[in-house]
């Protein structure tokens, strides 16, 4: 029979993965062409990706299940505007335009994944010159808390 001691140590190793999950909300890009960017942490970062023309990209938004979400798009992404109540912070850059929004309804069975998510495709066009760039950055219910997302700069 095992001793209190090592039942509690056991259940604590046992439980602390389970601790250590990610909650979002996150953000990721995977283009066709294998370029890759996502975090399930939300922080004050811009994660740069080689966008391709003609490439179909598909960015999906994670967050908690049937938590309102909202995609939002600028030509750079450079400041970390810190918004009370919310985590992480903004950083794309003024003007923002809206993308999208809804309910992240989709789940996964990734235990290391937030619970829910959304994704978008959208081709690029194949006549974009070199040096455009597309800032992208989401905002969602992570672990019950709003937060922005990481933002995700795509660049020919």
């Amino acid at each position: 029979m095992a001793s209190p001691f090592a039942a509690s140590v056991t259940a604590l190793f046992l439980a602390a993965p389970l601790a250590a999950q990610f909650v979002g909300p996150g953000l990721a890009w995977a283009g066709s062409s294998g370029n890759f960017a996502r975090s399930f942490v939300p922080y004050c970062a811009n994660l740069p990706v080689v966008a391709v023309p003609g490439e179909t990209v598909t960015l999906t938004v994670w967050g908690d299940w049937l938590s309102p979400f909202a995609l939002f798009t600028a030509g750079t992404g450079s400041q970390c505007l810190q918004i009370p109540g919310l985590g992480g912070g903004l950083v794309l850059d003024f003007p923002i335009t809206t993308v999208t929004f809804g309910v992240l309804n989709l789940t996964s069975p990734c235990l290391s994944c937030p619970a829910a998510f959304q994704s978008l495709q959208f081709v690029l066009p194949a006549g974009l010159p070199v040096g455009t760039s597309l800032a992208l950055q989401a905002a969602a219910l992570g672990g019950g808390n709003p937060a922005f997302t990481v933002a995700i700069s795509g660049s020919v």
